[in-house]
């Protein structure tokens, strides 16, 4: 029992499949009794039907039901063994049926799937972020520092970092009248854009009117009119933040000392920013070589992975814009698989036998192992090859935080003005 590859031209391959007649044998017996089982023919019982009367009744049948039992069993380790990628074409099979107590011989014709040969897949470029290490580690600390705050009331004016306690008069609507309390440290932008700046300065008693206004309004576009609010400084807090010492690596990492504590932070960031950007430039690797090798890919594969895409969904979730997306991002991994068996297959990037019966021994398939291996290491290729530039970012803008993206921000307005704005 067992296959033959007879043939080889260009993307035709014909294999010869055998299975001898104690094997075919068998199949038959099976497929008989589980048809005797579920046929009705009066007069005989489920199970107890004369093999003459089957036979008579559901001969084709049987033929064919053993026919795919057959070729089912034959091929069940056939793609394990044989490095090939069908495509959309149906297998010509040799118009032979199977005969009880006779060998089974026939031949299949595949069609395998050509990728074109791989380019530009070497010297890539990608560009990625510069990574200031230390800085990074003095912002982790001083951040982490930061949860360790204390404030104390002071009647100085208010700086960065501190607390500004503030109240204002409850809504007209409201039905408890007394003014409401609000907080906010200063530099952590809670409250929104401008804020901040305009809490910044301020003692206990001070009041003034802050309004929420848009920011770079279409000329001739009406704004609406949002009410303005008055508040007063019931308090200011300064902020203390611990000394970075040995007592604050107790209490923030458990270290017996600041240099420990440090070296473990380092040590994390490290790793972790290794591992990021690991992942970043294998995306930007991959993303390069698919924009430069554009091809045809199976369709089956595709539609496969697209509806394993839609399984992972709710059934409210699948419209037409999520459909398009799954078969895209499938168009684009089959791509990405194909691609990178190619380059591995170009640069004879091999698997050794022995670690591929050693995964093959803990239950994985050949094929699937290969398959998986080969692309990592033809990934590990690219990126080995790739051209890595590093990019600074750009310094931030002066101020509290970025709020560009905010289409309003706080102002303060005159008290004639907010009654306007109110009225």
């Amino acid at each position: 029992m067992g296959y033959e590859l007879i043939q080889e031209d260009g993307s035709k391959k014909v294999v010869r499949f055998t299975m001898d007649a104690s094997d075919l044998g068998k199949i038959f017996r099976k497929v008989k009794r589980e048809i005797s089982k579920e046929a009705l023919i009066p007069g005989f019982r489920p199970g107890h039907i004369p093999e003459s009367i089957l036979q008579k009744k559901f001969g084709n049948l049987i033929i064919a039901e053993v026919a795919e039992q057959a070729h089912r069993s034959l091929t069940e380790d056939f793609f394990d063994n044989f490095d090939w990628v069908l495509s959309d074409e149906d297998p010509e099979f040799e118009n032979l049926l199977p005969v009880e107590g006779e060998d089974y011989i026939y031949t299949v014709t595949y069609k395998v799937f050509e990728a074109p040969e791989p380019v530009d897949y070497r010297e890539v470029k990608v560009t990625v972020p510069a990574f200031d290490l230390d800085k990074a580690v003095n912002d982790t600390i001083d951040n982490i520092r930061t949860q360790f705050v204390e404030f104390e009331p002071t009647e100085d004016a208010s700086a960065e970092g501190d607390m500004v306690i503030l109240s204002y008069p409850a809504p007209d609507n409201s039905e408890d009248k007394e003014p409401r309390d609000i907080s906010a440290v200063i530099g952590r932008n809670d409250m929104g854009p401008g804020f901040d700046e305009l809490v910044t300065g301020v003692r206990a008693g001070d009041s003034f009117t802050l309004q929420m206004q848009m920011q770079n309004t279409k000329e001739g576009v009406e704004t609406p009119s949002v009410p303005a609010h008055k508040f007063t400084v019931k308090e200011v807090r300064s902020h203390t933040y611990p000394e970075l010492d040995d007592e604050f690596a107790k209490k923030a990492g458990g270290f017996d000392d600041m240099d420990k504590f440090r070296e473990k932070v380092r040590e994390d960031l490290s790793e972790r920013h290794a591992a990021e950007m690991k992942s970043y430039k294998e995306r930007l690797a991959v993303n390069a070589i698919l924009e430069n090798n554009q091809f045809d890919v199976p369709a089956f594969m595709v539609s496969n992975l697209k509806n394993d895409y839609l399984t992972r969904l709710e059934a409210d979730q699948k419209d037409e814009a999520a459909v398009k997306a799954a078969e895209e991002m499938a168009e684009s991994k089959v791509r990405e698989f194909l691609l990178l068996r190619q380059i591995a297959i170009a640069e004879s990037l091999e698997i050794p036998e022995q670690e591929i019966a050693e995964a093959v021994a803990g239950g994985d398939s050949r094929s699937a192992f290969l398959d998986r291996k080969r692309n990592e290491k033809a990934l590990e290729f690219v990126l080995n090859n790739a051209i890595v530039e590093e990019k600074h970012p750009e310094e931030p803008s002066e101020g509290h935080g970025d709020t560009s993206a905010y289409p309003w921000k706080w102002v303060r307005v005159e008290t004639e003005a907010a009654e306007e704005g109110e009225r």
